[in-house]
């Protein structure tokens, strides 16, 4: 039997996915044989007690505790776990479904290891609802030990059965994914959902979006699943039809008001839109559910700063600090923007402080070498005390030498709004004409939009020749893309992608580099010429971050349906 919209590709040898739990079947067998290893996550020490013991008893051979995320994620890279038992609400700190999403993006978490909410019952719809597909099980306090027995035998066997995907998975093996799937489906596993989750999953990281789309669509008619619909909006993104795709998330959000990998999404399609008022819009909502959410409120400070709402960044930001306990603990950006607002307010004592610790931060850090944009939102910093010290040639120095960067993967849009904010701090009319010259490559590599366009103006507002510099080179980047835009309408695309590729490849702008590529592909159609073929290669391989849509759609144009 073959499940509607999937179609396996051929293999060689039969996979037969495990049957039973090690050492019996689910209605038997010593637990002992199952598990080795338990953590419990509350900061409750009588919870933990009780929890303790009702897992000793089930001859689980050692049963760690802790009583905070940062100790529960030490235990967590110190050791591996089989099971692990989470309160829902941890104190003062972020929720056990945050703490389950971190775990799960930063795959700290093996797939293997049943993780089990506990929770009171005043708050279990909740979770239910914003952890549809994470957790293995919810239980309501008080536990019983039977209880905790049979729900630990369930999430293992579940566990098990899928395990042979889960290690496919693992190895980053999709095609093998798809084999397993198709085996169990084909014998009627009780785990379908689960199967047609991560079946889907690996249909549309192939590439498969027919068969995905296919997939979703018959389960849908059977059940009303959140991930699901998700799943046919990430495809309509891929696809490039994203106002469906938007609507069909806001409606998402209708439907299931706490399903929060639908927030991430449509923040995540927003943010790529340059929409920042909309994707601050979605965090604000996203917060109201998990309010205690590090990385929602981080985001949400920055997004709000960006934007020009220093209160409400301010709200965001301490309120993220508050939940973490030790600032520097924050990411770059964001102790950036609290110092920025410390010297705004006139803490200049708090805010050289602060700098310090950042300092102390990236030292400390072994991975700052290889984070680039860690160590300029560092010098960024120290520029920005440094003017507020009025010590002019030290600010000098520290800013040429990033404007050197413009050009580098790293130095993305956001970072760019901020060395504007701050080229902005720093003019004075005598150091005009070489602060126009260290924005203009910017404005030239990031004026690929309207709003974008707009939003670097913002930053330098109070400076018209500053503003002047953003706006020329604006417009000689929609000249050109105009004059390319008239190439292809005279079905001179050839010539259409050497104006468009020059000027893209000198300005390193996305938007003239999609433009060059896609004229070299229509060019390459009527011509098969491969220099075509080399240039779209090299526009798609400058651009950054990677279109991977772009990216697929003109390699099956220029290569065939196997490129």
């Amino acid at each position: 039997m073959v499940y509607a919209g999937f179609r396996p590709r051929p293999h060689r040898s039969r996979v037969q996915p495990r049957r039973d739990p090690p050492g019996g079947s689910e209605a038997g067998g010593n637990m002992t044989n199952n598990f080795s290893a338990a953590l419990i996550v509350d900061p409750s020490s009588a919870i933990r007690q009780a929890l303790r013991s009702a897992l000793m008893s089930l001859d689980i051979l050692r049963v760690d505790v802790a009583s905070s995320v940062a100790e529960a994620r030490r235990r967590l890279v110190e050791s591996t776990y089989n099971i692990v038992l989470c309160e829902y609400h941890l104190g003062n700190e972020e929720s056990g479904h945050d703490f389950l999403e971190e775990l799960r993006k930063n795959k700290a978490l093996p797939l293997s290891t049943i993780f089990i909410m506990i929770t009171g019952e005043a708050s279990y719809p909740c979770v239910v609802a914003v952890a549809e597909e994470t957790p293995d099980d919810y239980m309501l306090k008080p536990v019983q030990t039977g209880d905790l027995t049979d729900r630990i035998r369930k999430a293992f066997t579940r566990r098990n059965a899928l395990m042979d995907i889960y290690e496919a998975l693992h190895k980053g093996d999709d095609e093998e994914v798809l084999k397993v799937a198709q085996w169990m489906i084909s014998n009627k596993s009780p785990y379908i959902s689960d199967i047609v989750r991560l079946a889907s999953q690996s249909l549309f990281r192939l590439g498969r979006y027919d068969e995905a789309t296919k997939m979703y669509r018959d389960i849908l008619a059977k059940r009303s699943l959140a991930w699901a619909k998700l799943g046919l909006s990430k495809i309509a993104i891929k696809q490039g039809d994203l106002a469906a795709a938007e609507q069909a998330m806001l409606g998402l959000v209708e439907q299931h008001l706490l399903y929060l990998p639908v927030y991430n999404q449509l923040t995540e399609l927003y943010q790529i839109q340059e929409r920042y008022g909309d994707a601050l819009a979605v965090t604000e909502k996203a917060i109201k559910i998990t309010p205690r959410s590090i990385r929602r409120l981080q985001y949400a400070g920055q997004l709000a700063y960006s934007l020009g709402d220093a209160v409400k960044a301010g709200d965001f930001l301490n309120q993220a600090v508050r939940f973490k306990g030790n600032v520097v603990d924050l990411d770059y950006r964001s102790i950036f923007y609290l110092a920025l607002l410390q010297l705004d307010t006139g803490q200049t004592a708090e805010a050289s402080s602060l700098i310090k610790q950042m300092g102390a931060k990236l030292r400390a850090d072994p991975h700052s070498s290889k984070n680039r944009c860690a160590t300029w939102y560092g010098a960024l910093a120290q520029a920005t005390e440094m003017i507020a010290k009025r010590e002019t040639m030290a600010v000098i120095d520290i800013m040429r030498q990033l404007a050197d960067q413009w050009n580098q993967p790293d130095f993305d849009f956001d970072f760019a709004l901020d060395y504007l904010r701050v080229v902005d701090r720093l003019y004075a009319a005598d150091l005009a004409e070489t602060l126009g010259d260290w924005i203009r490559p910017l404005a030239g590599r990031f004026a690929s939009s309207r709003y974008a366009h707009e939003l670097m103006v913002q930053r330098v507002a109070e400076h018209p020749t500053l503003a002047e510099v953003i706006n020329l080179a604006a417009g000689e980047i929609a000249t050109i893309t105009e004059e390319g835009a008239r190439l292809l309408m005279e079905e001179k695309p050839g010539e259409a992608a050497e104006r468009l590729a020059d000027a893209g490849l000198k300005n390193y702008n996305n938007r003239l580099l999609a433009a060059a590529a896609n004229a070299a592909a229509r060019s390459f159609q009527v011509t098969r010429d491969q220099m075509d073929k080399m240039q779209v290669e090299m526009c798609l391989a400058r651009i950054y971050p990677q279109d991977d849509n772009l990216n697929q759609r003109l390699r099956m144009q220029i290569n065939g349906p196997g490129g």
